[in-house]
């Protein structure tokens, strides 16, 4: 019997010892555990590959970058409409229009935000067939306080200033784009490569001084205007050519046309009409030949001097080509030396060609 006993106390200690054991190898399990999950594997070496793979996949979708932002829509998701008036009044002293804006309506019809920051125009004009200058990259005023991105749904209304050379009145169909060189990538000179916004028509019409025409066969016609402040001048001053008035050769057809030799005679009228002065004629030997659709604009001095302070009218007339002599413009012309009227702004007020001359 007490062998037995003896016996049982013996499995009793070892089952005991093998439970002290059994609880050892899982304590050491759970530490090497959580030295794995902690990154320390690699400087324990207690982790096995299947563990160390694990937490690489685990770290790796920790720190993965997030998904990329949803890219900008193209500038063909915008649909746009424009307004202008029927009808403009033609600026002799632009040889044009000025300051004729359009209103250009671009809803954004897709599912993206399109980015609109530079968002210009182009136009392109022609009257009875004949191209004339438009620019092709017509931005936004300043300080217009456009928006940057249109988003789906939402629409704007830009303004864009419609910068053509219309030199002639009548009918003009007008053709507007919208480029925006975030996108498009559009060279100059390429209206195409933008969205086309539509067609519509501006009636200029003049009212006061306006081209006549100066060929019985041709479509050629000329403008004088000039600025109609001049400060008061020495003698010599005004008979040297200090003042000068501009001239505008236009060939409103669609060939080329000659223009031979032609000549400018000014004169001043006192108010009232009365003759004041005569100045000298000046030949226009510039240019030779005037391409379709394009304007040439020539400066003349006035060489003539008024006697007196007080207002004239300035008038011009053309000889040359097939007609004897032509009125081709006159203007009302304030000689003063009140200091209200010191800053004359320089003459001419738009850009001269770059073969603009000066006899």
């Amino acid at each position: 019997m007490s062998r037995i006993r003896a016996t049982a106390h013996a499995m009793a200690r070892l089952l005991l010892a093998a439970r002290s054991m059994s609880a050892v190898l899982r304590s050491m399990v759970v530490r090497a555990a959580s030295r794995c999950s902690l990154g320390l594997a690699i400087a324990t070496g207690a982790c096995t590959p299947a563990q160390e793979s694990a937490r690489t996949t685990h770290v790796a979708a920790d720190v993965s970058p997030p998904a990329a932002a949803t890219p900008p829509g193209p500038i063909s998701d915008l649909r746009a409409f424009a307004r202008v008036p029927d009808r403009v009044a033609y600026d002799a002293s632009a040889f044009g229009i000025s300051a004729q804006f359009v209103s250009i309506r671009v809803d954004n019809v897709g599912g993206r935000l399109v980015p609109v920051k530079h968002l210009h125009a182009s136009f392109a004009a022609t009257r009875a067939g004949v191209s004339f200058a438009c620019n092709r990259h017509v931005d936004a005023i300043d300080g217009a306080g456009e928006p940057t991105h249109l988003a789906p749904g939402q629409s704007f209304t830009f303004e864009r200033l419609l910068d053509c050379s219309m030199p002639l009145p009548g009918p003009y169909e007008v053709n507007v784009w919208l480029h925006s060189s975030e996108h498009d990538g559009e060279g100059p000179g390429a209206p195409v490569d933008g969205v086309f916004v539509g067609s519509f028509q501006v009636d200029v019409s003049a009212a006061g001084n306006a081209p006549r025409r100066i060929s019985l066969r041709d479509e050629l016609y000329a403008l004088m205007t000039g600025s109609p402040i001049a400060m008061p001048l020495p003698y010599d001053a005004w008979r040297g050519g200090s003042y000068k008035v501009a001239v505008a050769l236009i060939n409103g057809g669609a060939r080329a046309v000659a223009i031979g030799q032609s000549t400018v005679a000014m004169s001043l009228l006192r108010e009232g009409g009365t003759f004041a002065c005569s100045a000298r004629e000046q030949t226009l030997d510039e240019p030779r030949v005037l391409p379709a659709g394009s304007v040439h604009v020539v400066l003349v001095p006035v060489t003539c001097a008024p006697e007196e302070l007080g207002r004239y009218e300035v008038v011009a007339r053309f000889t040359g080509g097939d007609v004897r002599e032509v009125d081709i413009g006159r203007f009302g012309l304030l000689v003063t030396g009140n200091p209200y009227f010191s800053f004359v702004p320089e003459w001419p007020m738009f850009p001269l060609a770059p073969d603009a001359h000066t006899p």
